[in-house]
């Protein structure tokens, strides 16, 4: 049994290197995917064989023969529209899910409000906008990969405050016949932002301000690594955990608390990050004391950052983005109080403004586990 196992095994990962080199573009033929392979022929031509048969590779044209003549080879090519691929992000506001070939590119949308609810609810939440991508497939779908907040192992939800959930195997909980990859949302996010959206960054970390905080790093552009959500990290014993001071939901009960002592307060009822940032270009009392807060306490967070990986850029990302630039600058030059300058002279800071990075990162995620292509 471990025998038959391991040539499974071997069988796989030949396939996938088959798979990787076509869809790079970097080998076109089946000579060529042999000799960067390091594969035998006769095993590229089988493995080729059964890709064709399974419609992921196809051939078509003939390309350049050898300097030393010969038959010319009949090119591969990677069809990218004969699996589709469904990633979902959930966090404590809504679902986000997409339908894409698998090239990226995506067909379609879905997302639906969560409205804080948790457990069972947004399971069935998450369900439904699963359902509502299935019923828009036009090609098989090869399989569906999820982010969600919190601790993740082994495709297994160990710990999501915010979701409700813990040790929950979603595939089991899931009735699709297919494979379900589970990730971090900050991770899958950092992947996407590492893959597609900095510049010249080989260490990067996203620091992702929602419900929770949480920062993903991407080491070479190459290895990421996700350290855990930090909502739980309190600066001193007797003190709060940073969730008290960042999530959200804390925020709001902050701005409550204001208000009973500056009512006259241009915020909303139902503010907003976008509202707070109104309220503090205006000058508003409140929002300037708030914003004021959030900045120092995400000021501790970069100085760790910076102190302890030392990276080539920080990008904040999530709902606090909507504070825009000025609330960037302001944390920076808080941070700048806490570490030597030239710690922080090193690292370049952005806003991740693209709020769907996290469902960008599940198709590359799904692409990585399932094909071996990204």
């Amino acid at each position: 049994m471990t025998q038959k196992a391991t040539r499974e095994g071997v069988r796989e990962h030949n396939r996938r290197l088959i798979l990787r080199s076509v869809f790079s573009g970097s080998a076109t033929n089946r000579a060529a995917i042999a000799q960067q392979t390091g594969l035998a022929k006769p095993t590229v031509s089988d493995l080729v064989g059964e890709l064709i048969e399974e419609g992921l590779l196809e051939e078509g044209g003939r390309g350049e023969s050898t300097e030393s003549g010969g038959k010319r080879p009949t090119l591969l090519h990677f069809r990218t529209g004969a699996r589709q691929i469904i990633g979902v992000s959930i966090d404590a506001l809504q679902v986000q899910g997409v339908l894409a070939d698998l090239s990226g590119e995506v067909f379609a949308r879905h997302c639906a409000e969560l409205d804080d609810v948790q457990g069972d609810e947004a399971l069935t939440v998450l369900q439904e906008v699963i359902n509502g991508l299935i019923a828009q497939l036009d090609a098989p779908l090869m399989c569906i990969s999820l982010g969600a907040p919190g601790i993740i192992q082994n495709d297994v939800v160990k710990s999501s405050p915010t979701l409700g959930w813990s040790n929950l195997h979603l595939a089991k909980h899931l009735p699709y016949d297919v494979p379900i990859y589970v990730g971090n949302n900050t991770e899958l996010a950092t992947r996407a932002q590492a893959s597609f959206n900095t510049d010249n960054a080989q260490n990067l970390v996203m620091v992702l301000v929602n419900a929770s905080i949480e920062i993903g790093i991407a080491f070479g552009k190459a290895a990421y690594h996700h350290s855990g959500d930090l909502g739980s990290l309190r600066i001193l014993p007797e003190s709060e955990p940073f969730n008290h001071h960042l999530g959200w939901r804390s925020i709001k009960e902050r701005i409550e608390s204001l208000r009973m002592t500056m009512p006259d307060t241009s915020l909303p009822d139902k503010p907003t990050y976008l509202d707070v940032r109104y309220g503090y270009q205006q000058g508003d009392w409140l929002c300037n004391m708030l914003v004021d807060e959030l900045a120092g306490h995400l000021a501790q967070v970069f100085a760790w950052i910076t102190a302890l990986i030392r990276p080539d850029h920080i990008a904040m990302a999530g709902g606090v983005v909507e504070l825009g630039d000025p609330f960037l600058d302001l944390v920076t030059r808080r941070a700048a109080e806490l570490i030597p300058p030239d710690l922080l002279n090193a690292v370049t800071f952005s806003l991740a403004e693209d709020q769907t990075l996290s469902v960008t990162g599940t198709l590359a995620h799904a692409l990585s586990r399932e094909l071996g292509v990204l």
